[in-house]
């Protein structure tokens, strides 16, 4: 029995400092920033959105979401997640977020991001507008691209901008597309697309360009 009893303890011991170790995960820091606003639910969302989630979560919601999207959307948060903000917030904070991210965005903040806008003449007729987005969804580009925002990869958008000047712009973003790359747009690599044609490639490319 004592024999028994001291491999019992061997072994415990033996486990013991592994059973301590401690990991210590360090997150990024968040570079992402809430769109400035005198709507009152801006000061809301910087305290409170980010305590369970990023910005870029909020950016890559559809840019076209209505007030209904964003209410069950934020109603979700406080009931069943439990974020810790009174019911009586909620209304603000759903304003600011459809006037700023979502389908009521103002006409003023539209007019200004057009103003900046490239000039960029790369007409699409209804035909391909609608296939490329099923391009877009088919091979989840959504997942790595938003119109106007940067999520894993650039927004279409600083892409467009990037190719203002050049006059061969679609074939440029297309092989892109077709090729994947790396160090282009930072440190993260975009996969090659092979298996698209090249008329599949250059509607998207003349789909980012139109942005």
């Amino acid at each position: 029995m004592r024999h028994i009893l001291i491999r019992i303890l061997l072994a415990a011991s033996a486990l013991a400092p592994y059973s301590a170790i401690a990991l210590d995960i360090q997150l990024p820091p968040e570079t992402a920033v809430f769109k400035p606003s005198e709507l009152p639910g801006y000061t809301l969302v910087q305290r409170n959105c980010t305590i369970c989630h990023s910005v870029h979560y909020i950016q890559s919601q559809p840019p076209t979401s209505p007030r209904s999207y964003w209410e069950a959307t934020v109603k979700k948060m406080r009931v069943p997640f439990g974020a810790k903000f009174p019911d009586e917030d909620i209304p603000a904070i759903v304003d600011y977020l459809v006037k700023t991210y979502g389908a009521e965005r103002n006409s003023k903040t539209m007019a200004l991001n057009t103003a900046n806008k490239p000039a960029i003449i790369v007409p699409m007729a209804a035909s391909s507008l609608a296939d490329a987005k099923t391009l877009l969804a088919a091979n989840n580009c959504l997942a790595c691209h938003a119109i106007d925002n940067k999520i894993v990869g650039p927004a279409f958008r600083d892409v467009a901008a990037k190719y203002a000047s050049k006059t061969n712009a679609a074939a440029l973003v297309a092989r892109n597309i077709r090729d994947g790359g790396a160090n282009k747009w930072g440190p993260v690599s975009m996969p090659a697309f092979g298996k698209l044609s090249d008329a599949e490639a250059d509607t998207l490319a003349h789909y980012v360009l139109s942005q």
